[in-house]
């Protein structure tokens, strides 16, 4: 089995792949497009006797953590021919896309899985969640008729953009838009738009929606403050004589249904995406640790076979100005108490350092192995930031 990067002449067989896995046809005219773009992308696949058996597309990105940009790898077009199913080559493309997106500078990597517990073997965890909403028409929010105008059908990027920007950075690992990004994927997929504009004539938030069998169904909703999300729920609850269910997506710890005259409605938590730390000695560099005054220092064992240059042995120290770094160590050599020692998986580590849980919480059910003063100490110099995702690749 030969792993490689597809080229121009691989084009043909990555379009049969990707339409036999994901059970759609591309036309002929975007099929042309992507012909026209595919030395751009990255894609590696794994080859049996010079025929493409599997592959996967590597995505750069730039993604907020704690209000830090980091640059983020993309894992997407995962596919294998059912016959080559179940011999180890989507395994292989794993490690070798951890390898190239270590050699970017790519710190961390997120996928959609199609089985969390596929991917949790190579080190991606869970990382954020989302509450669905589905609200009647007769439960929606009052109106309100704040100040300010709402305007249908606005696209232009600058606008959607100064808000998503504004918006988006209370939040834990959501990507950052670039105006190609805009361009290619936010808008292809938004059947209409909307914007609340307030007195002053500024934008300060947007929903992106569409109207399908009387349901309301929402893409995707940013506001700056909370008049300019009454502005949009205005808006919504205008359409009632056209709707009879609101669709939405929120953060899982937003209190929006405290809002709602009658809040029992049905409301589902659906994980949505996972994570990895790509290379951990420099993640943790960039990371912002919370400025406790005090200096701290861990002994951890980072379990990550599948990453052999995170795997290992470290002290871990966390300054007072929450600048973090890590050393490696030979086995015995740390010589610190067994209180101060931690133990857990790269994928428990990444769900704690994106904010998805909590340490103490991990420690109570086994999945971080340390004591409770140390769980306790590590809460403190987490910061709090709840993740929050809402594109999709």
């Amino acid at each position: 089995m030969e792993i490689r990067r597809l080229n121009q002449q691989d084009f043909d067989a990555y379009i049969a792949l990707d339409e036999y896995a994901f059970l759609y046809k591309v036309s002929e005219k975007d099929k042309e497009e992507d012909r026209r773009n595919f030395d751009k992308e990255k894609v590696i696949g794994a080859f049996e006797n010079e025929e493409l058996s599997a592959k996967l597309v590597l995505l750069p990105f730039e993604v907020y953590i704690h209000g830090q940009v980091m640059q983020m790898g993309g894992i997407g077009g995962v596919a294998t021919w059912p016959e080559k199913r179940r011999q180890g080559m989507v395994s292989q493309l794993l490690r070798q896309g951890l390898e190239e997106m270590k050699g970017q500078g790519q710190l961390i990597s997120y996928l959609y899985p199609f089985s969390v517990g596929f991917y949790r073997k190579y080190g991606w965890e869970l990382f954020t969640d989302n509450k669905k909403y589905q609200i009647p028409v007769e439960k929606l929010p009052p109106l309100k008729n704040v100040p300010g105008r709402v305007v249908r059908e606005v696209r232009d990027i600058e606008v959607l953009k100064s808000i998503y920007d504004r918006a988006i950075v209370r939040f834990n690992g959501a990507v950052v838009r670039s105006e190609e990004w805009w361009t290619k994927r936010v808008l292809k997929r938004a059947t209409y738009t909307a914007v609340y504009y307030n007195e002053a004539k500024e934008p300060e938030a947007y929903v992106m929606y569409k109207i399908e069998n009387e349901k309301w169904m929402t893409k995707e909703m940013f506001w700056i403050n909370e008049t300019a999300r009454q502005g949009i729920w205005d808006f919504i609850v205008n359409h009632d004589s056209r709707i009879t269910e609101v669709q939405m997506n929120t953060p899982v710890d937003d209190p929006f249904y405290l809002l709602l005259p009658d809040p029992i409605v049905k409301q589902e938590i659906q994980p949505n995406c996972m994570a990895r730390v790509v290379d951990v000695v420099p993640f943790v560099e960039q990371y912002p640790f919370v400025q406790t005054g005090t200096e701290h220092a861990f002994t951890v064992h980072i379990q990550d076979p599948h990453a052999p240059w995170n795997d290992g042995l470290w002290n871990w120290q966390i300054s007072r100005e929450g600048i973090g770094r890590l050393e490696k160590l030979e086995s015995g050599e740390h010589g610190l108490s067994e209180a101060t020692d931690v133990t857990l998986s790269i994928g428990t580590l990444t769900a704690i350092l994106l904010g998805y849980r909590r340490p103490a919480e991990l420690q109570q059910i086994g999945l971080l192995e340390t004591s409770e003063d140390t769980a306790q100490l590590l809460n403190q110099v987490i910061p709090v930031r709840t993740p929050f995702i809402v594109d999709f690749f």
